[in-house]
């Protein structure tokens, strides 16, 4: 392995010998070397491979800024994830959340406001078990670093989390976008039954999940298994409004992201929309059109 570029004495750019780029991580690695020379390998302590959009230049300057011991913290907060969440978690998510958690603790130290993320109800309600993973993970850095970070700091956190159990596929701002639109949909479907939606429901979460499996198939590329047209037929015959509200949610999705939506997203988005109207996914209420966020824990 060669250098390619050297960005400070601990991180260096090299390339193996396929030609391909990694990022080194190393005590003193830098240190003395120079484009062209050899990786001293006993120093190497990590390595970061460049996927997707993000360059070997981006992720060695990255890795460059965050000081080594919030690097360490992150990644034992990675560990704390995989260990509590259902989901796979793609190894990109270290140096983003590193980078954050390293913002968030500089942040602290100087003393700054606390910032108040505009998705906070969205995202305690919609990721139940990846907030509940980030209120651990602050609890983490409080007893390591001796540092309480901000309770609102589990919002970034977990859409980190949510990011990275899509597989790396597309950035946070993407998450934050499917938040916001998750938000919308089940606003259509409390508006189309004229209730207010139990996001703490099983059948919501079920929902919930089903709805980023479709965020996740339209940017991948994947679909889902054809099903016969009279299914289609019977559904549309049996549960004509549920049909309907499934048909808006395709149509909102269309005009945000441009997907064509399928019949066969419909007539799953259709299923899980009766479920709602037919278990406990939805409390009727008399004011349909109060904000439910009012009154909101953090």
């Amino acid at each position: 392995m060669q250098v390619v570029k050297v960005f400070n004495n601990n991180v260096v750019l090299g390339v193996d010998d396929h030609g391909v780029e990694v990022v080194l991580l190393g005590r003193g690695l830098g240190f003395q070397a120079f484009p062209g020379s050899g990786v001293d390998a006993a120093r190497v302590e990590r390595r970061f491979v460049p996927s997707g959009s993000a360059s070997a230049e981006r992720i060695a300057s990255l890795v460059g800024e965050i000081p080594l011991p919030d690097l360490e913290l992150t990644e034992r907060v990675v560990a704390l994830a995989r260990s509590r969440l259902r989901g796979d978690l793609a190894d990109h998510v270290l140096l983003p959340l590193a980078d954050h958690l390293s913002f968030a603790l500089r942040r602290a130290a100087e003393g700054a406001a606390e910032i108040d993320y505009p998705l906070r109800w969205e995202v305690q309600h919609l990721y139940p078990d990846e907030v509940a993973v980030a209120r651990e993970a602050l609890d983490l850095v409080a007893a390591e670093c001796g540092v309480r970070l901000p309770a609102v700091e589990a919002v970034p956190l977990a859409l980190h989390l949510v990011n990275a159990q899509f597989g790396g596929v597309g950035d946070l701002d993407a998450t934050v976008q499917m938040t916001q639109v998750l938000r919308e949909v089940l606003a259509i479907i409390g508006e189309e039954y004229d209730v207010q939606i139990d996001e703490n429901s099983v059948d919501v979460a079920r929902f919930v999940t089903h709805l980023r499996y479709l965020f996740l198939r339209e940017r991948t590329g994947a679909k889902l298994r054809q099903t016969p047209a009279e299914l289609h037929a019977a559904l549309r015959s049996s549960r004509p409004r549920e049909y309907t509200s499934a048909g808006r949610i395709g149509e909102l999705l269309a005009a945000r992201f441009g997907w064509e939506v399928s019949t066969d997203e419909i007539l799953y988005l259709a299923l899980h929309v009766s479920r709602l109207a037919d278990g406990d996914g939805v409390a009727a209420t008399g004011a349909a059109g109060a904000d439910p966020r009012e009154g909101a824990a953090t």
